[in-house]
């Protein structure tokens, strides 16, 4: 009996040995690629050169690829300056790890040739009581700065540490796909073209 009790809490340590590896080569794989700014929020940017677009050109893309980025309402515009080439949003990402949500702001200039985007992640969204019936019925929230990796000292580290590498992970293919609709349009250069 002692036997099977013991293997059993090393077959466990190994298991979280194990996970807690692949969390750090993940965090790994991502150190370097995003910042924090002044208030220790993770802030990922990207200026992105298109010089044979002028300015309302671009700013139009960029108001495009919301509505074809966000198929849900995941995402509220909450300011647009088309004299300043600005455009803030504030969105969320679903399903980071179990359950749990990521809010980010999406800051977007523009000016003749060029777009910066920077997306700042601000806050998890996790469950933190469940009903009877299985839903989520209350909603806990922690600051990115308080967690793994930008605060060592943070508990669950494999939680979190997965969680972070998702919300980087989702909120770089966001800053790829503005990119691409800043580039080439958010259909097809072809589809978008003004002579029809």
């Amino acid at each position: 009996m002692k036997k099977a009790i013991i293997i059993s809490v090393l077959l466990l340590c190994s298991k979280f040995v194990a996970m807690s590896q692949n969390v750090d080569e993940k965090l790994s794989s991502i150190q370097g690629k995003w910042a924090l700014d002044d208030r220790k929020n993770v802030t990922i940017q990207r200026i992105i050169e298109a010089p044979s677009l002028n300015k309302e050109e671009i700013y139009n893309r960029a108001l495009n690829f919301f509505a074809y980025y966000y198929i849900d309402e995941n995402i509220k515009i909450v300011n647009l300056d088309k004299s300043h080439g600005l455009v803030v949003a504030r969105g969320v990402f679903d399903n980071l790890n179990n359950s749990c949500r990521g809010w980010h702001v999406i800051k977007i200039d523009v000016k003749d040739g060029k777009a910066k985007i920077l997306v700042t992640l601000t806050e998890y969204q996790y469950p933190k009581n469940i009903s009877t019936d299985g839903v989520f019925n209350t909603w806990a929230h922690s600051k990115v700065s308080d967690e793994v990796p930008i605060n060592a000292k943070g508990s669950k580290y494999v939680y979190w540490g997965n969680a972070f590498y998702s919300f980087f992970t989702k909120a770089t293919s966001l800053v790829d796909s503005f990119e691409i609709a800043v580039k080439e349009g958010n259909t097809s250069n072809e589809i978008e073209s003004s002579a029809w």
